[in-house]
């Protein structure tokens, strides 16, 4: 199996220009930035623990995939989720891949009701196996129907080397299937939603991030993945994956797996789809240009005469006919355009 050398991707400063240090050369690596006068009153960062050489495989970019989707990178390592497990997972990685204990990491528990810290923090502490000394006052949020728990572990060389390492492995992401599905499979656990219509059939999956860079490079995994998704939809920040081809694609590569009520929620809804109606693209294209022959028409209306989302024709159907010079907007209905034929 691949291995890499963490000492060959760890940077020499980090982002503001501190030096990084680098002790010991087996198998264990200490990192810490030096006490210095022109930075932080020429203290000593926290000196860390890690292991030199990694093992890649699947467990490495699914943690990675996790730390991207829902990880903080500004102070150091943080991780957030309401599941238990996937929470659980992350620990995993942290454990077994960078060699850091999960007794290091501090957490936060953030709950909906007040009154109950006390308990909570305790079943947590019993369920992370992280010492109950190790959390903090646990915050309030009455927005939330469950807890939402953060470990973490402050040190910008740890965040930095993180960083560095994501960015070379991008290249072995997109050249490796397996390492490309477990990596979207860390980042549809934190940043994925599984919509379903009112049927419970599935509807679509979509992926949600506000970081264009992180939006193009989802979307490079799903195309080396041979899956089709949409457009990035930059009001709701989220582009999706659709169409009975994709979703079969996604559920063979266990893309959806990794987090359990997103996995369940997909697998039943995949267990409910009817493939009635089914067409190729350019089957479909043809029967948007017939239903316009006689009028334009809204997107809902399209969607309702060819038995298809609405999404698909919006996203997918439209711009091919558009970009072909085969349609184009006519008139506003309200606030919906019609098309019309050319």
């Amino acid at each position: 199996m691949e291995k890499i050398d963490l000492l060959d991707l760890l940077p020499q400063k980090t982002e503001r220009g501190r030096e990084i240090i680098v002790e010991g050369e087996s198998e264990k690596l200490i990192l810490y930035v030096p006490r210095s006068k022109k930075w932080g009153g020429g203290r000593e960062s926290k000196k860390i623990v890690i292991k030199r050489f990694v093992v890649l495989d699947e467990l490495f970019f699914e943690g990675l995939g996790l730390w991207q989707g829902e990880g903080g990178k500004r102070k150091g390592i943080y991780f957030c989720n309401s599941d238990s497990r996937v929470l659980l997972h992350f620990l995993t990685f942290v454990e077994r891949k960078l060699g850091l204990p999960r007794n290091k990491f501090k957490v936060t528990v953030c709950i909906p009701n007040p009154g109950e810290d006390n308990e909570r923090k305790k079943r947590w502490s019993k369920t992370l196996g992280i010492p109950l000394r190790n959390f903090t006052a646990a915050p309030i949020d009455f927005r939330i129907r469950k807890d939402n728990v953060q470990v973490y572990l402050n040190s910008i060389v740890l965040v930095e080397l993180l960083k560095n390492v994501y960015e070379k492995l991008k290249p072995v992401i997109v050249s490796n299937v397996k390492f490309a599905a477990a990596y979207l499979r860390g980042i549809f656990a934190g940043e994925g939603c599984v919509l379903l219509k009112k049927s419970g059939v599935l509807f679509h999956v979509d992926f949600a991030t506000k970081d264009e860079s992180s939006v193009m490079f989802y979307k490079q995994c799903l195309n080396f993945l041979e899956i089709a998704h949409g457009k990035y939809m930059k009001r709701g920040l989220k582009f999706p994956v659709y169409g009975y081809k994709n979703l079969k694609r996604f559920k063979e590569l266990g893309i959806h797996t990794l987090h359990p009520e997103k996995r369940a929620k997909f697998e039943r809804g995949f267990a409910s789809y009817r493939r009635t109606n089914v067409m190729d693209g350019e089957e479909a294209r043809e029967l948007v240009l017939q239903q316009l022959a006689s009028g334009p028409k809204t997107y809902d209306e399209l969607a309702a005469a060819l038995g298809k989302a609405r999404t698909t024709i919006q996203a997918h159907h439209i711009p091919i006919l558009e970009k072909r010079g085969l349609v184009r907007r006519a008139v506003k209905r309200g606030a919906a355009w019609l098309w019309e034929a050319v």
